[in-house]
């Protein structure tokens, strides 16, 4: 249960940050200058595979430079390529705080949904336990009041 709602909480934060700089934050036009490896491991590709981020140089408002990396690493193939134009969203008060306006949202959706079934189960087996935990511990016990077999 305390699994469930931690994912559950990370991925409904995430969802609404990245909804709220959609909706509120600056937008800037940015380029993908390149794509930054690093060794994952999955249950498709063996003991380890190497992934990309995409690295997004960009300008604020204000004229700061910026190039940050993306959060989101993904097979090759699921990247931009270097020279893409991409759009970023970001907080004018921090520039740090960004994301690009489709990513991540399936990944978000399916870490908070994963995250509220593990808790929803948790929350069931806990309830379970709590209202019938003690006709089975009078059953075991052998002074169940039943006429004829414990539930």
């Amino acid at each position: 249960m305390l699994v469930g709602t931690v994912c559950s909480a990370i991925g409904c934060r995430d969802l609404l940050r990245a909804r709220s700089l959609r909706r509120k934050g600056a937008r800037a036009e940015g380029v993908v200058t390149r794509l930054q490896p690093s060794s994952m491991r999955t249950y498709r590709s063996g003991p380890s595979a190497t992934v990309y981020s995409p690295v997004i140089a960009w300008t604020t408002a204000d004229g700061r430079p910026m190039e940050t990396e993306h959060n989101l690493a993904r097979e090759l193939h699921h990247n931009p390529p270097p020279g893409t134009q991409v759009t970023v969203c970001y907080d004018p008060a921090d520039p740090s705080r960004w994301t690009l306006p489709s990513a991540g949202t399936f990944v978000d959706w399916f870490v908070g949904a994963m995250g509220a079934a593990f808790a929803v189960v948790g929350l069931a087996m806990l309830l379970s336990m709590t209202l019938w935990g003690s006709s089975w511990e009078k059953c075991d016990s052998g002074t169940s009041d039943y006429s004829t077999s414990c539930p």
